[in-house]
């Protein structure tokens, strides 16, 4: 009776077993055949092919095709690493050369389920069959209506779906013209154009701001080669200053100096318009090996149309707005940004990054520096807490100039 009950116990056992490999081989068989159907989605090792990551069938619903002679001629290559990125790129920002031998990124500009969200509702959108497809588009007549109720949105204070990207104000009839760049920059069909605009306003605005204040023209932003179908090709720029905390701090005095010269030029460099970036960040700032900086994530901007003449609605248009304390940490208020002239928003989100909470670039503050400028110190603090950054900020830059000059302060070595 115990010999039969041992015998069971042991054929159990061996079953178990069988069941647990056969697990195991169905996993790694999976795993497997999810791996080879990457590597031919994505091009063997050896040679990187980067034409299927361009969604260029979901066109016109795409950012537009630009650049896509060069990425299908084989012009630009993507990294051999970034074939092992495809399988697991949660964020969508793959690394290439092109023939020249110039560092490339490219960006899908959202993450794959943000993709799929939105051409699951492209048909509802546009009111057209429920299985429409993306060139269907081309048909459709209510274009700008379309265009200008995407601004709008992103204006207003959507409680259903947040707001995606631009914000555009005070009035959404200036987004054609800052758009003009960018409609004006093609020889295509007009109506294609307009359905880019719209799925670039839906996505990710990056590609437009890029056109409207490009690096050609002295803006701190990345050197921009183009779209196909959804990826932007621009330049690599450099390491994030998250990653660079560890320089000298004269380097880092350098970098602070850029920043606020960056804050002033988004703020007033541009003819029309004024640019309040909205994701501020160590992250989102890289410098290369001349120390120049690079603001390289702008999805999050709101665009602020200073020659609009105002209505009823904006009583207060011609006075300037400062930053009131709404709450610790970075936070500020969109609806006041909009409904006045300017704002000293992109100037106190600088001096954060300076001396804020989070990982301030410039802390420590050596201790030489702190006895021999004392008002180097106030005036930081000033840029946070006082009334008057414009003011406070163009003495900063006199002062960091200043010291940049100074070789005691060269000579420092490297602060950690």
């Amino acid at each position: 009776m115990c010999f039969s009950k041992m015998n069971d116990k042991i054929y159990e056992n061996m079953l178990l077993r069988r069941r647990f490999c056969k697990r195991v081989i169905f996993m790694v068989a999976a795993f497997g055949l999810s791996f080879y159907a990457s590597i031919l989605l994505f091009g063997d090792l050896k040679t990187p092919r980067v034409m299927h990551l361009t969604d260029l069938n979901r066109c016109p619903a795409c950012y537009g095709i630009s650049v896509c002679p060069e990425l299908y001629s084989n012009q630009i290559i993507l990294e051999s690493s970034s074939n092992w990125m495809g399988i697991f790129n949660a964020k969508n920002i793959y690394y290439g050369y092109t023939k020249s031998n110039r560092r490339v990124v490219l960006k899908k500009l959202a993450h794959d389920w943000e993709l799929k969200e939105f051409d699951s509702k492209i048909c509802k959108t546009w009111r057209l069959k429920r299985n429409c497809k993306p060139i269907n588009l081309l048909n459709v007549s209510n274009m700008d209506d379309k265009i200008i109720d995407i601004v709008k949105y992103n204006l207003s204070f959507p409680d259903t779906e947040p707001r995606k990207g631009l914000v555009l104000c005070p009035y959404a009839y200036s987004i054609y013209d800052l758009a003009q760049p960018v409609l004006n920059s093609k020889r295509s069909n007009y109506k294609s154009d307009v359905i880019n605009l719209w799925t670039m306003l839906s996505i990710n605005p990056e590609p437009i701001i890029l056109q409207v204040i490009p690096k050609s023209h002295g803006w701190p932003v990345p050197a921009y080669g183009g779209v196909c179908g959804r990826i932007e090709v621009v330049a690599f720029e450099g390491e994030s200053l998250s990653s660079l905390l560890h320089v000298a701090w004269y380097r880092k005095l350098k970098y602070a100096k850029k920043i606020l010269d960056a804050a002033m030029d988004f703020t007033f460099k541009h003819d029309r318009f004024r640019f309040y970036f909205m994701d501020w960040s160590l992250d989102n700032i890289v410098a290369n090996e001349r120390d120049e900086i690079t603001f390289i994530d702008l999805e999050d901007v709101i665009v602020l149309d200073k020659h609009i003449s105002p209505r009823n609605d904006l009583p207060d248009w011609y006075r300037r707005y400062s930053r009131e304390n709404i709450g610790s940490g970075f936070t500020f208020s969109i609806e006041n940004m909009c409904k006045h002239h300017l704002s000293d928003h992109n100037l106190w989100a600088a001096c954060y990054l300076l001396v804020g909470d989070e990982s301030p670039l410039l802390y420590p503050i050596p201790k030489e520096v702190n006895s021999s400028r004392p008002h180097f110190y106030r005036l930081l603090t000033e840029c946070l807490n006082g009334d008057d950054r414009f003011r406070t900020v163009t003495r900063l830059q006199h002062v960091i100039s200043d010291m940049l000059m100074d070789e005691k302060i060269v000579g420092f070595g490297v602060i950690r």
